[in-house]
């Protein structure tokens, strides 16, 4: 039930006083149990510092604060404005998007900002006039905002704080404030929230290319429409074989690995062929379990598969795994059959090869090169470059780059005995 923010703060000034009057424990049980008031205010993360410091300090050294900066804070430019081919006056310039893998910029007409004509590819230094993201629609309110800015109001363009902040994920925090603390505020494992930028796509009225009006919590299905792949067929987003070819599609693919059904699988189809359902089981299947391991839990009380903030520091540095794969995985994929392990890498030693570098090779184009790894997890064999040109496994991050597809198809073969494949 949806009720009216003015409606819920008398209840809530009635509730806190009657409180203080009666020394009521359940009072203020009440005021925790209320859902957060539809026009709840954004009030930028700087007002979390307080309570939340170690959170806060993680988060502002992390990439997710520095998403959208003002061109004229030290050190945001990576940029080369003395470039000969530099698209645009770096003076139009009033704030920086990105700054690791590609940087754009936006200058301001007087009522809004607009997108400047071009992107610095920061991994190979060269400048990016075309086929980069936004050339074709740059109006940042309709493409940028949603993802890059906190508190919205998709009207005016008015936003609350740049860049990726505290509410992004939690939601407006005014509400939880007032309340001293006390009152409801969005903290969820589920990965919806992680896609409501992490996904492309549109609004369900087609003209933003974010989910407007979208809260954590909520369905995001609600507000957006994916842009989905098909399978055996190229698309500028997607590989045939339906790994992401562009950047910001991780939680799409995600939903489409085993990961995302994790939980469902051991909850709807899971025969007994292992034995009994027990917490050591939930530390691999439900999130709840892999991030909170000393708190048991049963079957009935978990909600979430291994999603996002199972494997990401989601609050500081996202490359820095929270649980790497090992933790379920252990010496090998066979967790239930570890008698196939030993010849799970085929590998020496001494080459060093991790879990990802061959089940999430680096499928997606971004600044310039093939910099990002699949969101899906699982082996890419040769075959299927051949067939729709994305990167494989074996010739992930240079691994046997110098050999042919060919040659890399066959090997595959001997070494996983898998049925053939003929590369047309």
């Amino acid at each position: 039930m949806n009720v009216p923010g003015r409606t819920l703060r008398r209840l809530l000034y009635g509730v806190l006083g009657a409180g203080l009057l009666m020394g009521s424990i359940a009072t203020f049980v009440i005021v925790g149990q209320m859902p957060v008031p539809e026009d709840a205010a954004y009030i930028g993360s700087d007002a979390c510092r307080g309570c939340h410091w170690k959170e806060y300090q993680a988060w502002r050294g992390s990439l997710h604060s520095k998403m959208m900066r003002r061109v004229d804070q030290k050190g945001v430019v990576v940029a080369d404005f003395d470039a000969e081919d530099a698209p645009f006056d770096p003076k139009q310039a009033v704030w920086a998007i990105g700054s690791r893998w590609e940087q754009q910029f936006m200058g301001h007409d007087g009522e809004t900002e607009t997108l400047l004509p071009g992107a610095w590819l920061i991994a190979t230094g060269e400048w990016k006039t075309r086929g980069w993201d936004g050339w074709q629609v740059p109006v940042p309110l309709q493409r940028c905002h949603g993802c890059h800015t906190v508190g919205l109001n998709v009207e005016t363009g008015a936003f609350v704080e740049p860049g990726i902040g505290c509410e992004s994920c939690h939601g407006p925090g005014g509400w939880h404030r007032i309340t001293l603390g006390l009152g409801a505020i969005a903290a969820t494992l589920e990965a919806q929230v992680c896609g409501q930028c992490h996904t492309r796509g549109r609004s369900t009225d087609g003209r933003h290319f974010f989910p407007v009006g979208y809260r954590p919590g909520a369905p995001l299905a609600g507000y957006f429409r994916a842009t989905e792949s098909t399978l055996g067929q190229n698309s500028a987003a997607w590989w045939g074989n339906g790994r992401e070819r562009k950047r910001h599609q991780e939680y799409t693919a995600w939903r489409r690995g085993g990961h995302a059904d994790s939980l469902r699988r051991l909850q709807e189809g899971y025969d007994g062929r292992y034995g009994k359902v027990t917490p050591d089981c939930l530390r691999c299947h439900a999130a709840e379990a892999a991030v909170d391991p000393g708190h048991e839990r049963t079957l009935d009380e978990v909600e979430h598969g291994i999603g996002c903030a199972v494997c990401h520091q989601v609050h500081g540095d996202l490359d820095t795994p929270r649980l790497a794969c090992n933790h379920c995985h252990e010496q090998g994929a066979f967790y239930h059959r570890p008698e196939r392990n030993p010849d799970h890498v085929v590998c020496y030693d001494q080459a060093e090869v991790t879990c990802t570098d061959c089940h999430m090779p680096h499928t997606v184009w971004n600044g310039g090169g093939f910099n990002l790894p699949t969101h899906h997890p699982g082996i890419v064999p040769p075959a299927d470059t051949a067939r729709y040109g994305v990167p494989n496994s074996c010739a992930n991050d240079q691994c046997h780059a110098d050999k042919p597809t060919e040659w890399l198809q066959a090997a595959f073969e001997r070494y996983y005995s898998i049925m053939p494949v003929t590369i047309r």
